[in-house]
Formats: C-alpha cells, structure tokens, sequence
C-alpha cells in the first residue's frame, strides 16, 4: 500500500475511524479483529490495531483477549435507521398532550405564577 504524505511530509490518514466502524458491516459476526479491518480497509495491521484503540478509548468498541486473539465489538447502539413516524408504535398509542394551546407563549406564565 502506498503512503501519502501532505505538503509538510506528514503521512496522511487514509482510514477514518468511521471506516474501521464499517467493517462490523462488511464481515459476517458480532465481532471483528484488526486483521478484518486490515483486510477490509488496506491498511496495515498496526494501523488497525491503533484505529481499533482508538475507538475503545472513546467508548465506541469494546475488546476481550480471547485464545490469543483481541476481539472487538461495536458498543453504540445508535440505530442509524431513520424514525419511520407512521410505525404503529407512535400511531396506535394515545395522545399524552396537555391540551392546551400555545403553551410555548404562556412559559412565563406556567413558571413563575400570574406575577412574574
């Protein structure tokens, strides 16, 4: 794999942590190694290795030494599917509103009394 180097001779990165994050996608599993993200993005192993560190300091993977191996996991959970607002789960549930209107107008007034 060839390198890049920016105008002042500093290598530049070529795979993004959003990119390690992509390999939970692109290999089958729960759990990937840094020889699948070496595999998948084309970047060396000891890069991976530093990605994948990368990201279990920021709370994004977690890791377990497991016969010999480091596995990781994805520990976000965001959901990157958008909300589908017609699913039966906000459509078919009653309405909690206060019913009244214009509340947003009346703030003062529900804060701090009649007599600010």
């Amino acid at each position: 794999m060839s390198q890049n180097r920016d105008e002042h001779g500093q290598f530049t990165e070529q795979v993004t942590l959003a990119d390690v994050l992509g390999v939970f996608e692109a290999v089958e599993g729960p759990v990937i190694t840094s020889g699948d993200v070496a595999s998948v993005t084309g970047c060396s192993d000891d890069s991976a290795r530093r990605k994948l560190e990368q990201l279990h300091q920021r709370d994004r993977v977690g890791r377990r030494k497991t016969a010999g191996r480091v596995i990781y996991w994805r520990l976000d959970t965001a959901d990157p599917t958008p909300v589908d607002p017609d699913d039966p789960i906000f459509t078919d549930r009653p309405s909690f509103s206060s019913g009244a209107d214009n509340l947003s107008e009346q703030v003062d007034e529900l804060l701090y009394g009649a007599d600010p």
